[in-house]
């Protein structure tokens, strides 16, 4: 009897997974190629798929018998190409990432112990971070003294601020840089130092660190963010297609190198791709959530009454359910229970042992405890009672301590000093930068360590179902959830809504966005690609059974145009996918609820429109047809898209070898100014 096709897919996955050669040969005998392809391209271009550390050569004798093997010979010989151009990018990639870890000893801070190269990176980065402090406090100073003289005041996007040298510089990732930075050279020197312990970084009690030393520790800092981008890249390659080769290879002219570069680099390395759509999209998700978050708390922080609200200096710290102990938790709980759609503060709910509303309390005592430390230096110390005192001190549940400790020290699961900002010593002792805590938007932070831990918060989607339910039956529209069976399928439906002749399929999910991190990108496609078929599933059942239609609406649904939507509570909108529209709540309740999108500023704490950018709608309520022409490409989306750029980074791997890989951002000056252009759809 022939093995069904899903046994022998598993066999093979099995066989990839254990490099078991003589079950992956037998798999091959019997596979369709189809099949063979489709496990070959999950296993060799997956997470995990290249080795940055241990013995390669079990893998390497593996593929490379496996892919000049007489079955694929014979049977699957067209796919063998594609393979095989995966198995050397693999090779090659785990190659870079040696001349990068033999090119660290070399470095001039190297040669000192491990303590001084360790802290002088610390040191380098609080340095570095002063300077972009000063210049952003300078900017936030201009805004703040607008709003307190009651002047018209633009709402940002992204702060924008001028360098002592000249340069114009996003304030968010010129900070994020840096921290980033920081971060990525404290793992590497983690596993190359062996400072991890059960997943924590546990670094070498801080000497005095010399101006000499941290001039000498930009050359590890350097490396460290080759390292990441070698990792960015590769994944990209692997994951979403390109390919590696040499500037002739990329079409990259020798205008484009300088002539010492070309002596000192001879044969420069390219990761050459064209981005694809799920990367765009997904860069632009996160994007438009920083700008959300942003926006919202300067709204929030502005409110007259808010002063009121949080702990007066000096007061008795508020419990838990009983008020704020700052601003920035006041709103960032409810940017989170805006954005989420459920009550944040009351939730009970536990995430990694603690409550979304325990962990931004966390966040923000340790930023009071930081701030009331500091002094001229941005690194504060704390021993380990006293951090745990502090804590106790802001009304954490003694039983939440050891926990928000855990999670919030620096260590292999942190994706940064953002996410996890201390830094614990063997002697005990906790180090972090107060201002990073202060500047940091916490909404995105604690979305960015909840991303990292891979916590699924979908199922705390019925808050928002509740709220798109509700929210159309106040925009005026017939909207109901439904719940049918055919046979034992059972078939839910979060809203059906009505629209003059159109009915929308409204699926609601509640999925973290993927911070911009490669590996979350690409799980974030795949679940997109479910979801997808989930809903296809329900178009199907509702066609199927037409009676419900007409039971809710008096309608007939051959009568109509059934819209399905993929609607997320966070920031992710892109154009259809097999005739899904994808959409987020943030810009469909922007389309109903405003005809317009428009530039806008603070004026005695109140948001009034400065400029009209693009028209949504003209009627005295939008139509389904302008909906659709929304939803298709929404303008916030196009501007992005119009000026999103990808720019070749050099980054060396040592003193005579060097890859250029593409980093995507937006031309935040360019975008401004189409920004200010006139209304070109206005009547």
């Amino acid at each position: 009897m022939n093995t069904p096709p899903k046994e022998l897919r598993k066999r093979l996955k099995d066989a990839f997974k254990k490099f078991d050669l003589h079950k992956a040969l037998a798999a091959l005998e019997e596979m369709a190629t189809e099949d063979v392809t489709d496990v070959l391209i999950e296993k060799m271009a997956q997470p995990g798929a290249y080795q940055i550390r241990g013995d390669r050569s079990i893998r390497n004798k593996f593929y490379d018998t496996l892919l000049s093997s007489s079955p694929m010979l014979d049977k699957h010989d067209s796919i063998r190409p594609h393979a095989n151009e995966i198995n050397q990018n693999i090779i090659r990639i785990e190659g870079y990432f040696d001349n990068i870890r033999d090119s660290l000893p070399k470095c001039e801070i190297s040669q000192y112990p491990v303590d001084i190269q360790f802290w002088s990176q610390v040191k380098l980065t609080s340095c570095e971070l002063a300077e972009i402090d000063s210049a952003s406090d300078k900017e936030w100073g201009k805004i703040e003294e607008n709003l307190k003289a009651r002047i018209p005041t633009a709402m940002p996007e992204a702060l924008m601020t001028q360098l002592e040298h000249g340069q114009i510089v996003n304030v968010d990732a010129v900070y994020g840089g840096l921290v980033g930075a920081l971060s990525l050279t404290l793992k590497m020197l983690s596993f190359e130092k062996k400072l991890l312990h059960d997943g924590k970084l546990v670094a070498p009690t801080m000497p005095a660190i010399t101006e000499d030393h941290i001039y000498k520790a930009g050359s590890i800092q350097l490396y460290a963010l080759s390292w990441n981008a070698l990792e960015d890249a590769a994944n990209r390659t692997l994951y979403f297609g390109g390919k590696i080769g040499n500037a002739q290879d990329a079409e990259i002219p020798n205008e484009y190198f300088s002539e010492e570069e070309q002596v000192k680099f001879p044969d420069p390395i390219f990761f050459y791709r064209k981005p694809t759509s799920v990367e765009a999209y997904d860069f632009m998700a996160n994007r438009r959530l920083h700008s959300w978050a942003m926006q919202n708390t300067l709204l929030m922080t502005n409110m007259t009454a808010l002063h009121k609200i949080v702990m007066k200096e000096g007061a008795t710290v508020p419990e838990l359910a009983g008020g704020f102990i700052s601003e920035d938790e006041f709103t960032t709980l409810m940017k989170l229970s805006e954005i989420l759609a459920y009550d944040v503060i009351q939730d009970q709910e536990r995430f990694h042992g603690l409550t979304l509303r325990e962990w931004v309390r966390g966040y923000c005592a340790l930023g009071m405890m930081g701030t009331a430390k500091q002094d001229d230096s941005c690194l504060v110390t704390f021993g380990k009672s006293e951090i745990e005192q502090g804590l106790r001190d802001y009304k954490l549940p003694d039983e939440c301590i050891p926990t928000i400790i855990h999670h919030l020290t620096f260590g292999e699961d942190s994706r940064d000093l953002y996410d996890s900002p201390l830094i614990y010593s063997e002697d005990g002792k906790y180090t972090f930068f107060a201002n990073v805590l202060k500047n940091c938007n916490l909404t995105n932070v604690l979305f960015s360590r909840l991303s990292s831990l891979t916590t699924n918060i979908d199922k705390k989607g019925k808050g928002f179902e509740d709220r798109v339910v509700s929210s159309f039956v106040k925009w005026g529209y017939p909207c109901k959830p439904a719940k049918f069976y055919i046979g034992d399928a059972e078939y839910e439906y979060d809203a059906l809504v009505m629209i003059d002749d159109t009915l929308l399929l409204i699926e609601c999910k509640n999925n973290l966005l993927s911070g911009n991190n490669t590996v979350q990108a690409f799980r974030y496609a795949k679940s997109i690609c479910d979801n997808v078929g989930q809903i296809k599933r329900l178009v199907s059942g509702l066609r199927n059974r037409p009676d419900v239609v007409e039971s809710l609406f008096g309608r007939k649904l051959d009568d109509l145009t059934l819209v399905p939507i993929m609607l997320n509570s966070m920031t992710y909108s892109r154009e259809p996918v097999e005739g899904i529209y994808i959409s987020d709540w943030s810009a469909l309740s922007k389309f109903f609820t405003e005809s317009t999108i428009s530039r806008f500023e603070l004026q005695d704490g109140k948001k009034t429109n400065m400029r009209t950018i693009h028209t949504l709608w003209r009627g005295k309520k939008p139509t389904a047809t302008e909906l659709l022409d929304y939803l298709t490409m929404p303008i916030q989306l196009k501007m992005l898209l119009e000026h999103l750029r990808c720019t070749y980074f050099p980054n060396p791997m040592s003193e005579n070898a060097i890859f250029f890989a593409q980093e995507m951002s937006v031309d935040e000056e360019n975008m401004l100014k189409a920004r200010e252009a006139p209304n070109q759809d206005a009547p």
